[in-house]
């Protein structure tokens, strides 16, 4: 049966605790996942430390620490010698490993446990629940997925922060079924947003166009159980007379253009629903080097392309999925569903 949003507001009364915590919360006592750091870096006193502001230490290149708590640049951790634990950024971490993968989720997962649609003419969403800055504005129609929510705002993540809307500015609130086995098919089984650029320099209109075009390929698309999704061949060939045009692409760390730009940013989005779902299987996935894509958190993206760079999955459960796709006002939302 479809949980609506009198079920919502029930849910949004109980405090949410979010995704990380400042360190006097953290118990170093236990840990999520352990990870190499690919390059010395600084240590800071809490998660906000930037340009050597509480910078407490600085954590030497090859050595390998404990994860204790993750935020979308952050990764909390102690190590040693000398017990020393803190905020690290994320990008100077590698080769990370989970501890227990029957209670902790893929590395870098946030999951997502609500789905909705903008109501309002504009929606704004700011850095901290009904304050801060803006950092972009949604209109009426517009979907986002979102972690949680806090005080009344839907929590999100927006590149590489936390983002907050506000919930009386959004239609009906749909929960995400927390186990995809005994799920229905009236919501989703996992669900992501992420945010592009929505500047109008043509390279960037081409940009959003391809964004549009991979979603309305990737729109319903059904596979049942035991089959695979490659992204490359369902969502190309990235040529013109797919639809798609040329716009900036990320080549070794490098923007160069290329017909499909953006899509990378399609079959990363779906990679962030695919790894909340234990049931799917990857099969290929590489990042875009070791900073990511910039749209992302460090650590979840998924570049596709050519042979070398693509993204497959393949369906594990013993029933069919589709999925749904949707562009709009810079966010891009999508949603995998258990089918009939």
């Amino acid at each position: 049966m479809k949980r609506l949003l009198a079920i919502f507001l029930l849910v949004t009364l109980l405090p949410l605790s979010g995704a990380f915590c400042y360190a006097e919360e953290i118990d170093t006592s236990v840990w999520l996942y352990t990870a190499r750091t690919r390059v010395a870096g600084r240590l800071y006193a809490d998660w906000e430390g930037t340009e050597g502001f509480n910078q407490t230490d600085t954590v030497p290149a090859r050595v390998r620490v404990k994860v204790h708590a993750l935020n979308p640049t952050f990764a909390y951790i102690s190590y040693e010698p000398g017990n020393m634990a803190g905020y690290v950024r994320r990008v100077c971490l590698e080769d990370t490993r989970i501890v227990d993968s029957y209670t902790t989720p893929p590395y870098g997962v946030d999951f997502n446990h609500f789905i909705a649609a903008i109501a309002a003419d504009d929606a704004d969403v700011t850095t901290y629940p009904g304050s801060g800055d803006t950092l972009i504005t949604l209109h009426k129609g517009a979907r986002v997925s979102f972690i949680g929510f806090e005080n009344g705002y839907g929590k999100l993540i927006y590149h590489r922060e936390y983002g907050y809307i506000d919930s009386r500015l959004l239609g009906e609130i749909t929960m995400v079924y927390d186990a995809a086995e005994t799920a229905g098919t009236d919501a989703p089984i996992a669900s992501y947003t992420s945010f592009y650029k929505i500047t109008t320099d043509e390279s960037n209109l081409n940009r959003m166009t391809n964004i549009a075009v991979a979603c309305g390929k990737l729109r319903d698309f059904y596979f049942p159980a035991s089959a695979n999704l490659d992204f490359n061949r369902d969502m190309g060939p990235y040529k013109a007379s797919s639809g798609y045009m040329p716009a900036g692409v990320l080549v070794d760390g490098n923007l160069q253009q290329g017909y499909g730009g953006g899509t990378c940013q399609v079959s990363s989005t779906l990679y962030n629903v695919v790894l909340q779902l234990p049931g799917l299987t990857v099969l290929q996935r590489r990042a875009h080097g070791n900073n990511g894509a910039s749209y992302l958190p460090i650590g979840v993206d998924a570049a596709v392309g050519n042979s070398s760079l693509n993204f497959r999955f393949r369906n594990d459960y013993p029933f069919p999925i589709h999925i749904d796709a949707y562009s709009q006002d810079g966010a891009l939302t999508i949603a995998i569903y258990r089918a009939e």
